[in-house]
């Protein structure tokens, strides 16, 4: 007599099907999860907390201060947020000014967002200045992890609004106020004036700096000599 086959489900078959269903499940969470973290591409890099050992304030107009308010010499810096050029400066030439000139009491520098390569320039430039309502040094802070979290290449979520309130969270910010004031109409206003500030003033590139009529367009080796002339020109008045 043959023998009839057994209509059991394997044990091997079973087996095969959890493993499929633990990829399945798995695969849902992290589409679920991912949708949410827009902010987190590219990864945020956290910087450590680092004490602001200069005095930081606002001007009469409204824009961020770096120095002491009685030093004798104001000199203007016009930047994005998203300009690859102003990071070099942030990271390598501005050490030099701020040790020489901001440090010293010969020149305070008033910081002015010329947000013009996108709208994530303009986010970052509104996120600025969310953070100078809460405290002039966060504006400072800020700024420095905005350089540090600027994407390769620019538009592409760097700046993006929530990976902005992430570092606004990072920093200690009030982040409830932080979206408050983003989502102003009244911020974007600011953002605009500064870029026609800079317009009116003849900027056409970032980095940019005012000293006095002297406008010194890019950075680097050679354009820090004639921002030094300027600078040292306007503290002796010859």
């Amino acid at each position: 007599m043959a023998r009839r086959r057994s209509q059991g489900v394997s044990w091997q078959l079973i087996g095969i099907v959890a493993v499929l269903a633990v990829f399945l499940v798995a695969g849902i969470i992290w589409v679920a999860s991912s949708s949410g973290r827009d902010d987190l591409e590219p990864p945020l890099i956290v910087m450590m907390d680092e004490a602001l050992d200069l005095e930081a304030g606002v001007s009469e107009d409204g824009y961020p201060v770096l120095g002491s308010a009685d030093a004798p010499v104001t000199f203007y810096e016009f930047a994005d947020f998203q300009c690859p050029h102003c990071k070099d400066h942030h990271d390598i030439y501005a050490k030099r000014i701020n040790r020489d000139y901001v440090a010293t009491g010969k020149a305070k520098m008033v910081w002015v967002t010329f947000a013009f390569q996108g709208d994530e320039s303009i986010n970052a430039a509104k996120a600025g200045y969310c953070a100078l309502d809460q405290s002039p040094e966060q504006f400072w802070t800020l700024h420095d992890w905005l350089f540090e979290n600027q994407a390769a290449i620019a538009n592409t979520g760097g700046f993006a609004p929530a990976r902005l309130a992430l570092m606004a969270d990072q920093i200690g910010l009030d982040v409830a106020a932080f979206d408050a004031c983003f989502a102003d109409p009244a911020t974007l206003e600011r953002v605009e004036a500064g870029k026609a500030f800079a317009i009116e003033k003849g900027v056409e590139s970032t980095p940019s700096f005012l000293v006095g009529e002297t406008l010194v367009a890019g950075t680097g080796e050679e354009n820090l000599v004639p921002l030094r002339q300027a600078l040292d020109t306007a503290s002796t008045g010859e």
